[in-house]
This record gives structure tokens, C-alpha cells and sequence, in this order.
């Protein structure tokens, strides 16, 4: 193949990177690196060079590395990076890709704090791992973070929170123009879903008036069919804004809105009732077009319940609404209060007075404090000491503090044998653990499976945390057979946790139905690190009303003393 000097110097450059990495021979680092540099600045026919061996003429270039250029030139790959790359993960690699993050500090990170991908380590940043990691602290933190949100931004997918604050921001904008009467939200960022691909919105006014605002919020607008404009954020997410007029806004939406299973499902429902559902057009009956002012007037004309937008998923929802099956699902204004977060004692930002202030704030009646045990000790896990300590304030706080009541908890590791690490002799003072799996992450499926099992059906234990493992869009879950974990659950009487940190979701929805259908009960736990990292409790709810939970069937919407008494 030929030779490009920059994408030869890249390669070069890679292997020594991965090199330093793997804490090869100093020299040989050295060697590539400089071959890297001395390629870059070549001037002449690259290709030229090596064929005729002159590359070896120029300083900083050996026989090693002019071999390795002549591999590349030839066959592709060279053999020294393709034996790197089998060595190394390759979400390890792409740390490597961003900006602040050498091979040393990456092998630290790899090494120390088990991080092998950028999302792990945007997790771990927003959990302060990095503060009094050597070589890092509280601004290398802060700006690895931010470098690691860029890297994502070019990625083809985004998390629930960053689509749902891009649309938001792009429909306040859009709607800010004259003439454009309403800009709603659609698509998946409207649906809950846990990642987005692109963004929807719905535009309703004057064409020309939203054909305006689209070319001043959007770079590059292009007009894809009648009323339809495809468009990139600044940021780069692709969006779809549809142009509608009153009289169609409803069935604009709920096109915009449904995936393609629940809007096939509607449109044999409305078929069943001898209407016809048009895209773009509306609802039919003999030619002549149905008034529907709004969706639920809309469901309500082909004979079904007006179906939540988190529940358009599959089109089993359809049925339901048919026989007016749906129930009311959970909402924010029923939570009382939550379990699993963490305060300054362990990994948190913020005081369990301050942790309680917050919640005052939002109305809640309890609020847990789980903070780590001591197996997690790149977390500041807590010894027995410590949490007795910790037992005391909060017992200071619920007497004088006219807040929220703070529940004593810990989140316990689930150890590799399946005991929970619960520091001696304080089982009896604690009011619930949340038992969570922080290490292990690649036992054998089997192995697994049979520890959190047996961790669930430890008399302490009365939450199972985030139980896939999964990050998404950096660590998949762990090889786990959830049915029976969720069947463990049930027989112990453990609730499940959607831990709706936007970073996890976890129980995914499709298995927090399951789990409902095996009559478990739910627990939203935003695993707040920070005062604001409350607020991640609505996308737990997201989760938990795709799931189609009822207020009845989550932890958190019932008195917490029942709960803590067994009920």
C-alpha cells in the first residue's frame, strides 16, 4: 500500500504509545517516537524512501522502525502493532485518544482503577476517583472530564441526558423565533430511551417562519421531504425537525414520537375500527378527515387509551391500551425519597447535611446514605470505626435537623465468593444494604451468577445494586444469567435497583419489566455522588415507566418505615 507521511508517523506514534503503555524497554519507546517525529517532518516520496532503503538515511529512523514502515507499506498492519493491539482493550486504546492522557497516566488509570474505556473513566470522574490518584487531582479531573465528553460527542450515539438537554436547548431556541407558535420534543429523547442517535422535534407555525429558525439554530440545514428539514446541532447530534400546522400537530407528533412497531400497531388498531392513519395526513373516516386536537383524542378515535410516551416501544402497549389495560404509571411528584447515594465519608462531594438539605429541597420525606464498605478502598470505603461514627451524626441530624429522615445504609461489595463486605459487627446497627458488584467484572458466567445469588439471599441484604454492571456506552454488563438473579430476588423478598444515574440505567427496562412480572419491587436510586446528582432520579423514572411500574410496585413511593420493617 502506499505511504502517507502523516498517517505513517500516526502508526509510529502508536506503537509508541503503546509501548510506553505496556511499560516496555524505555529505548525502544524512544525509537518510535522519534521515527514518528523524524517521519512527519520528511519531505520526498515517503514510498520511495522505504523501497529503496534511503529511509534509513534520516535521523531519528533505525533498521527496527525502517522495517516496521516497510510492513506497513507492504502488508497493512505491522506486526509490533498488531501484537500491541491483541494485548490491549481497546477502549484502553481510545484513552489513549484523549487530550491529558499520556501512556503512563492511562496505565495508572488501567492499573490502579481497573478503568479500560473512556466512559469508565467519565464515571469514575464524576465519582472523584481521580482526586488523590498521584499524577491526577481535582483539576486534572475536571479536565479529563471535559475531554472525555468531547470524545463522546463524536460518537454515534449519546447518553439519555446529554440528547434530552440538547433537544431542550435546541426547541427553547427554535420556539424563540417569530411565528413559531410550539416546538415539542419527539423521538427518542421523548420516549426515555436510554441512548439517542439523533434528535426529533416538532415545529408547529408558519413554514417560512420555522424554515428561519431552523437556518439560525442549525448548521446546514437540508430539506428532505415536504414539511421535514435533517440538520446537525453545533454540537454535532443529527436532528429532524418536522414542520406542522395546528390542524396536524397532534398527528405530527405522535409520528415523530412512536418507534416504527407502535405506530404499525396503531395503524391496525385504527384499520380494526374502520378508520385509516396516515402519516403526515391524520386520521380518516370515508374520506373525510377526523379532528384530533391533541394525541389522546387522537388514541381515543381508534379505541385505545392514550399511551405513554415511554411505553411506544413494541407495540404490545397498543393491545393494552385497546383493552384499556394501562395503568397509571410512576411519576416524579410520587417519589418520597431514595436510597443508594454517598456523602463526603466515602467517594461523595457533598456532607450528609448538605446530602439532606437537598433533599428537603425536593419535597423527599427520607433519604438513604449507602456509602461504600471497605473492600472499595479507591473509594474511601468505610471501616467500622468510620461507620459507627457516621451512625451517630446521622442520628444528630434526624433529631434536630427538621429535614428528611437519613435511612443508615451502606452499599456493600459483593465479594468474589458472594459474602457482602459489611465491616464486623455492623449488621445489626445498619437499616438496609444495598449490595453491589465493583470488581470481578469478567468472572466466568456460571461463577458469577452463583455469587450474586448467593449475596441476595443474605439475610443483610435488602437492595441488589445496578445488577448488570453495564455502562453504557463504555463497559457492557457482566456475563450473568439475570433471570436467575431476578428469581433470587423474588424468593428473598430483595428489591431491584434501576440505578438511574444516566451513566448505567441499570436494570435496563426490558428486564425491570421482567422483574415486575416476577413481582419485584423497584427501587430508583439516583447513586448520587454530589447534591446535584439527585436530580438523576427522572431518568430512573424514565426506566421504571417504560417498564410500566405502577407507583404501588417502587420502593420509593411507599412509607419508608414499612419498607425497613419488612413490609
Amino acid at each position: 500500500m502506499g505511504l502517507e507521511r502523516k498517517a505513517a508517523a500516526g502508526v509510529l506514534k502508536e506503537i509508541a504509545n503503546l509501548l510506553e503503555l505496556h511499560d516496555e524497554n524505555p529505548h525502544r519507546v524512544r525509537a518510535f517516537a522519534n521515527a514518528a517525529r523524524a517521519v512527519e517532518r520528511v519531505e520526498g516520496d515517503l514510498e520511495q524512501l522505504v523501497g529503496s532503503g534511503e529511509i534509513r538515511d534520516l535521523k531519528g529512523v533505525g533498521k527496527g522502525t525502517a522495517g516496521v514502515l516497510a510492513e506497513l507499506m507492504e502488508q497493512g498492519t505491522p506486526e509490533v502493532l498488531a501484537e500491541l493491539e491483541q494485548r490491549t482493550p481497546e477502549g484502553v486504546r481510545e484513552l489513549l485518544q484523549i487530550s491529558g492522557l499520556g501512556p503512563k497516566k492511562t496505565r495508572i488509570l488501567w492499573r490502579d482503577l481497573g478503568i479500560a474505556s473512556p466512559g469508565e473513566l467519565e464515571y469514575a470522574c464524576r465519582e472523584n476517583r481521580l482526586v488523590e490518584l498521584p499524577g491526577f487531582g481535582a483539576k486534572s479531573q475536571d479536565q479529563l472530564l471535559k475531554s472525555v465528553r468531547f470524545l463522546q460527542s463524536t460518537r454515534e450515539r449519546w447518553l439519555a441526558h446529554q440528547g434530552s438537554a440538547e433537544a431542550e436547548r435546541l426547541a427553547g431556541e427554535i420556539a424563540g423565533y417569530p411565528g413559531v407558535e410550539r416546538v415539542h420534543v419527539a423521538g427518542e429523547v421523548r420516549r426515555c430511551c436510554e441512548t439517542v442517535a439523533s434528535l426529533d422535534l416538532v415545529a408547529c407555525g408558519e413554514t417560512e417562519s420555522v424554515e428561519h429558525a431552523v437556518a439560525g439554530c442549525l448548521d446546514e440545514p437540508r430539506w428532505e421531504v415536504p414539511s421535514r428539514w435533517a440538520a446537525t446541532t453545533r454540537h454535532g447530534f443529527p436532528v429532524t425537525v418536522r414542520v406542522t400546522r395546528p390542524q396536524a400537530e397532534a398527528v405530527t407528533l405522535l409520528w415523530a414520537t412512536g418507534s416504527p412497531q407502535h405506530l404499525d400497531a396503531l395503524r391496525r388498531q385504527a384499520a380494526a375500527a374502520g378508520l385509516r392513519l396516515e402519516q403526515g395526513e391524520g386520521l380518516w373516516s370515508n374520506g373525510e378527515l377526523l379532528p384530533c386536537p391533541d394525541e389522546r383524542r387522537l388514541y381515543e378515535a381508534v379505541g385505545c387509551q392514550w399511551v405513554p410516551p415511554e411505553l411506544r416501544e413494541d407495540g404490545s402497549e397498543v393491545t393494552l391500551a385497546a383493552r384499556n389495560e394501562i395503568p397509571r404509571l410512576v411519576g416524579l411528584d410520587d417519589i418520597r425519597g431514595v436510597l443508594h447515594n454517598h456523602s463526603t465519608d466515602s467517594d461523595g462531594t457533598a456532607s450528609i447535611e448538605e446530602m439532606g438539605a437537598a433533599a428537603l429541597a425536593h419535597g423527599w420525606q427520607f433519604l438513604g446514605i449507602a456509602d461504600h464498605s471497605p473492600a472499595a478502598h479507591y473509594a474511601n470505603g468505610l471501616t467500622a470505626e468510620r461507620l459507627r461514627d457516621q451512625w451517630q451524626r446521622i442520628d444528630v441530624y434526624n433529631r434536630v435537623a427538621g429535614g428528611p429522615r437519613i435511612v443508615k445504609g451502606l452499599e456493600a461489595d459483593i465479594l468474589a465468593d458472594g459474602r457482602l463486605d459489611i465491616p464486623g459487627g455492623c449488621e445489626d446497627g445498619l437499616e438496609y444494604v444495598v449490595a453491589s458488584v465493583h470488581s470481578g467484572f469478567r468472572m466466568a458466567r456460571e461463577a458469577q451468577t452463583d455469587r450474586i445469588v448467593a449475596a441476595v439471599r443474605h439475610p443483610a441484604c435488602r437492595v441488589l445494586g445496578h445488577p448488570s454492571g453495564r455502562l453504557l456506552l463504555a463497559r457492557p454488563s457482566y456475563d450473568v444469567d439475570l433471570d436467575c438473579v431476578l428469581e433470587a430476588c423474588a424468593e428473598a423478598g430483595v428489591a431491584v435497583e434501576i440505578n438511574a444515574s444516566p451513566y448505567r440505567l441499570d436494570l435496563d427496562w426490558r428486564w425491570a419489566r421482567h422483574a415486575l412480572d416476577l413481582g419485584l419491587t423497584l427501587a430508583i436510586s439516583p447513586d448520587a455522588h454530589a447534591v446535584d446528582g439527585l436530580e438523576d432520579v427522572r431518568w430512573g423514572i424514565g426506566v421504571a415507566r417504560k417498564a410500566g411500574a405502577t407507583p404501588e410496585r417502587v420502593l420509593n413511593c411507599g412509607a419508608i418505615e414499612e419498607w425497613l420493617d419488612g413490609g
